[in-house]
């Protein structure tokens, strides 16, 4: 179903071509879940996924299955992931890896947790048959952004890792002779991306914390999530002046608040989360006359 109403199944609707596009965000990402299951649930399936940081683990899911049941099961992990799955909790080991100049976590674990949850028979963008996926990253080598799913043969794990590779937080991803890092750094919501690749109608679901006006303490840790945070700012305001300029696609900019004094790996909100996202899709789907 269209925005406008209308029944317009994708490969049905002539050359429209529907793209989500879901940006960084750490934990908020469970808020990007609910607007997914609303969006699904009323009719509007992707053609492309296209996600940075934690959106490209959610794009990558439901890329594998654009589906209320892919959904539903993504919620379920969601539901079910705590801060040990994905991070070790030991100081001895933050010091040690700082020492060393590496991220304060390693990456293995959360790593490990993607490979066990990820669907079978589900490896390479060339397994996906249901929608097109574009992971982005940043190159280190250049600070450019880099497009995973161009190449089928590119792996999909390796591809969430180098885009949730957070500064300081996880070591950068090393793949195939280059290094990653999240790719949040160059575009927390890469539209430009979805634009390229033919979209014709996006739906941009931004999770962001966007939390300038709100940084009061210092702090080597806060000061580093302000410049983040400035950064990733600026670059949606970029991406929203870019695209709209493009007369003959249909932007829904769904900016998803709330939660924003929650630590990025605490998980103990997720059920309030996946259901605030769904109240902000609801009401932008109101808004446009279709719930």
């Amino acid at each position: 179903m269209r925005a406008d109403g209308r029944e317009d199944r994708p490969g049905t609707g002539g050359d429209r071509k529907v793209a989500f596009v879901l940006s960084g965000g750490g934990n908020r990402g469970a808020m990007e879940v609910g607007v997914l299951m609303v969006l699904l649930e009323h009719g509007i399936r992707p053609h492309i996924l296209v996600g940075t940081s934690v959106g490209a683990i959610n794009a990558a899911a439901i890329a594998a299955d654009p589906t209320v049941e892919g959904a539903r099961w993504l919620e379920s992990l969601w539901q079910r992931v705590t801060k040990m799955d994905v991070i070790p909790n030991s100081q001895v080991s933050m010091i040690w890896r700082l020492i060393k100049g590496e991220g304060l976590f390693p990456n293995q674990r959360l790593r490990d947790y993607l490979e066990a949850q990820f669907p079978p028979g589900v490896r390479t963008f060339g397994d996906l048959k249901k929608a097109e996926l574009y992971i982005t990253a940043a190159d280190i080598r250049n600070m450019g952004l880099y497009v995973f799913g161009e190449d089928p043969s590119e792996s999909i794990l390796d591809a969430m890792m180098a885009s949730s590779a957070l500064p300081f937080f996880l070591s950068p991803w090393r793949y195939r002779g280059r290094e990653f890092v999240d790719g949040a750094v160059v575009s927390d919501l890469p539209m430009r991306v979805a634009v390229n690749k033919g979209a014709t109608e996006i739906y941009a679901i931004d999770a962001g914390a966007r939390r300038l006006a709100r940084w009061k303490r210092v702090g080597i840790l806060r000061s580093i999530g302000r410049i983040l945070d400035t950064v990733a700012t600026q670059q949606v305001l970029d991406e929203l002046e870019w695209v709209g300029r493009i007369s003959h696609i249909d932007v829904h900019y769904i900016r998803v608040d709330g939660f924003e004094g929650v630590r990025t790996w605490d998980f103990e909100n997720t059920a309030e989360m996946i259901e605030r996202g769904r109240e902000v899709g609801l009401e932008h789907l109101r808004l446009h006359g279709v719930a």
